[in-house]
């Protein structure tokens, strides 16, 4: 296919497996502060951008990540799925999403020892080991055996409730300092039982999580795995342990791996979301790792690669040149909801995201501010 047909392709349907979307584009899992901070519960706003961005082209939608129980809170104002009064939560995301004809995964996370200050209140901060971890100033507690078993269960539980909500999938966040994240690294995982030492062991509890949430839902429902390929960090965990691990979980039948990069605690080039990226040669830096794993995955499996991705002349050759099946994007989504759309308009300029991360820091305080969307509601906006 020449440059024109491979963009053109990126419009028509995705099928792979058990699972289809309108489009090769997917809205990557972002937080924006959108939810009550005392129930979890989400915000009209909330689920309002979440309609924004499937009316706006986006053949897949990824939720914001969703704690699975009160310790496993990581931001202020974040979603819960800890409980069963959120399934009305996920119904009504479903039902914006499906409107559209976009598809609904929702992302299942814990916030082990990388945990916000903020949000502790009177819970017990758990993690791999008994350990400050690094940028925090607090020690998270080592879990136990039950610890474990009783975590993997609020994900199975967490999943059960985002399918009885009419989700089409679920995501078990295991990138960018998370819990699962915490166990594959050497800097925070300093066990010496089952759970520790050699990546066969650092990865154990998210495999049995995955295959937990496997057994809940049944074959037919997607398990998505979002992982960092690498931590980042000199003493971390390094491309190749991720990239095993990725291999490992496509083995064990995840649905699909989300490929990232790095940790909250990561250098400059490894953050999840690098400043300045821009079309050009600053796109699409984890490629490499997502063009292994293509390269590995079964029939049914899909690819997904996120971070980075800004210009419709770079994703058509992530696609067809055998790099990924499907395009994540978060902030560009933040500044411009209907970004799909102006692209099936034949208006072929790249995202109009400068990955200043205003939304990040705005969302913070809590109002979600964005240079873009205010030029653009002040009537002077321009992609370029």
């Amino acid at each position: 296919m020449d440059r024109r047909e491979k963009i053109i392709a990126l419009f028509g349907r995705y099928e792979n497996g058990d699972f289809s979307a309108k489009n090769r584009f997917l809205r990557s899992a972002t937080w924006l502060a959108g939810s009550d901070d005392t129930s979890g519960e989400m915000s009209f706003a909330e689920i309002s951008r979440t309609a924004e961005v499937a009316a706006g082209g986006a053949g897949t939608v990824i939720t914001g990540t969703a704690y699975v129980s009160p310790e496993g809170k990581f931001l202020p104002r974040q979603w819960g799925i800890h409980c069963d009064s959120r399934i009305k939560d996920v119904a009504k995301l479903s039902e914006a999403a499906h409107k559209y004809g976009s598809k609904l995964i929702v992302q299942l996370s814990h916030g082990g020892g990388q945990r916000n200050e903020s949000v502790i209140g009177d819970t017990v901060t758990i993690g791999p080991s008994d350990l400050v971890h690094p940028g925090r100033n607090f020690s998270s507690k080592a879990m136990t055996a039950d610890d474990i078993k009783r975590v993997r269960a609020d994900f199975a539980s967490a999943a059960l409730r985002a399918k009885e909500g009419g989700a089409d999938g679920v995501e078990i966040h295991a990138g960018h300092g998370f819990l699962f994240t915490q166990f594959l690294s050497p800097v925070t995982n300093i066990r010496d039982d089952s759970y520790g030492g050699a990546l066969e062991n650092r990865a154990r509890f998210l495999r049995e999580a995955v295959s937990d949430v496997k057994e809940a839902l049944g074959s037919s429902f997607q398990v998505w795995v979002k992982l960092s390929i690498s931590e980042g960090t000199e003493c971390g965990y390094k491309a190749e342990e991720g990239i095993n691990t990725a291999k490992l979980l496509l083995s064990d039948g995840a649905d699909a791996i989300e490929v990232s990069d790095g940790t909250i605690y990561s250098d400059a080039l490894h953050m999840p979301s690098v400043i300045g990226v821009s079309e050009g040669e600053s796109e699409a830096p984890s490629k490499e790792y997502s063009l292994c794993l293509k390269k590995y995955a079964k029939q049914g499996q899909t690819i997904i690669l996120t971070g980075g991705n800004r210009s419709l002349a770079s994703m058509s050759d992530l696609v067809f040149d055998g790099f990924c099946d499907l395009l994540g994007m978060s902030r560009p989504f933040n500044a411009e909801p209907d970004l799909i759309n102006r692209w099936a308009e034949e208006d072929s300029r790249p995202s109009a995201c400068l990955s200043c991360n205003a939304c990040f820091g705005t969302a913070a305080k809590g109002i979600v501010d964005c240079p873009i969307i205010r030029d653009r509601n002040e009537g002077f906006w321009d992609p370029l």
